[in-house]
């Protein structure tokens, strides 16, 4: 590869349920590049429901809190202390001085120039804007998983100069790059690839085992993405059975209060989902079918599938168009509350060991280590 360093802004901390831009920094460290991981500078003011997440990267900053996540060689993670106002022009001016300074610290101590370096970027905020605009870097990446402005519709002015300005810009779904296509000026789909290094954990036990099936579990954020009447649509329909939500949860998720639902908190170390899984009857995804949610390709899909999960999805644009790619024996969609309950049935009524193991034998084809070799060929064509 023609680059020798990465600069990542990401959306995510390191220590957060994997997602892409983990196994893509992982992946190009791996391949000798010197990667710079910067943790989530916020897309929007902070709310009362962040203040346990501020607390939590004032410690990881200081070093109270250690890393749980493994941290590749080649690979240095900046927890800023960045003032949490992305769009107040003195808070810009400071974050993008500060994060500067650590730039600028990370090239000194690895003897690079910006040419060498690959700026990737996960935000489209003024501070990130400015820094990606502040040096001639070997080439500007803006990596889209979902619509930001869904989320602040102030950084739309600022996404539409990283749409202009951006080397490449990676979409995440097809339905992501049909609804940018027109406005970007070097558009790809970069499809997610799998990761299965849970498959090499010896599942221990774990608070499912006492659990009656079938088991329906839930990994990632416990948010305002989850559509809570299709978790009380399962639940009712499975009395006898169990929903298990493990992730971070927020204020704004409105979880049924049912018997047969559990909340479980994230775990501390990516190995500790291996049992979870193993001990599932299938995996679930019970998103609210909107703009936001609606495009997304979710991460938890390569947990679910790896260890040969079905998986029952709301009917969402992007989920749908990767079933048609895909094959059926993978999702099993719900259109509303009822039709979700259904699709859990059919999953129970359908799964066998043969449909199982063509699951486990999909994602060994399409591994993470595949997709980084071919990001890779795709980087070195940019000019």
């Amino acid at each position: 590869m023609k680059y020798r360093a990465v600069i990542c802004f990401s959306a995510v901390d390191w220590n957060f349920l994997k997602q892409r831009v983990h196994y893509i920094m992982t992946g190009l460290a791996d391949r000798g590049l010197k990667v710079l991981f910067i943790e989530n500078t916020g897309i929007r003011n902070p709310r009362f429901s962040d203040l346990s997440r501020l607390y939590l990267r004032l410690k990881t900053a200081s070093g109270t809190v250690k890393i749980t996540n493994e941290i590749p060689e080649n690979m240095e993670i900046l927890s800023p202390l960045a003032v949490p106002l992305p769009y107040t022009h003195a808070a810009v001016l400071y974050n993008a001085k500060y994060l500067k300074k650590h730039i600028d610290n990370f090239l000194e101590k690895n003897n690079l120039f910006p040419g060498e370096v690959l700026f990737w970027t996960c935000l489209a905020t003024p501070a990130v804007l400015r820094l990606a605009e502040s040096c001639p870097w070997g080439c500007l990446v803006y990596d889209l998983v979902s619509d930001p402005k869904l989320v602040e519709a102030r950084v739309g002015p600022y996404e539409k100069r990283i749409l202009s300005r951006a080397d490449i810009v990676l979409f995440a779904s097809y339905t992501l790059y049909e609804q940018y296509c027109p406005d970007t000026r070097n558009p790809v789909v970069f499809k997610d690839g799998f990761n299965i290094e849970l498959l090499d954990i010896e599942p221990g036990p774990c608070m499912m085992d006492n659990l009656p099936g079938p088991r329906f579990l839930y990994i990632g954020g416990i948010n305002r993405k989850i559509w809570p009447e299709m978790l009380e649509s399962l639940g009712r329909s499975f009395p006898g059975g169990s929903i298990v939500l493990m992730g971070p949860k927020t204020d704004d998720a409105a979880i049924p209060d049912l018997p047969n639902i559990h909340i479980l908190p994230a775990r501390g170390h990516y190995a500790e989902l291996a049992p979870f899984l193993a001990r599932a009857d299938a995996g679930i995804i019970p998103y609210r079918n909107d703009h936001y949610s609606g495009v997304m390709h979710p991460a938890k899909l390569n947990e679910y599938l790896i260890f040969g999960l079905p998986v029952v999805a709301t009917a969402t644009p992007e989920l749908e168009k990767l079933s048609q790619q895909w094959g059926e024996v993978f999702l099993y969609f719900g259109e509303d509350p009822e039709d979700f309950a259904r699709a859990a049935f059919r999953a129970m009524a359908e799964d066998n060991e043969e449909k199982r193991n063509a699951r486990k034998s999909f994602t060994r084809s399409n591994t993470w280590n595949y997709r980084v070799d071919e990001l890779s060929r795709i980087l070195d064509k940019i000019n």
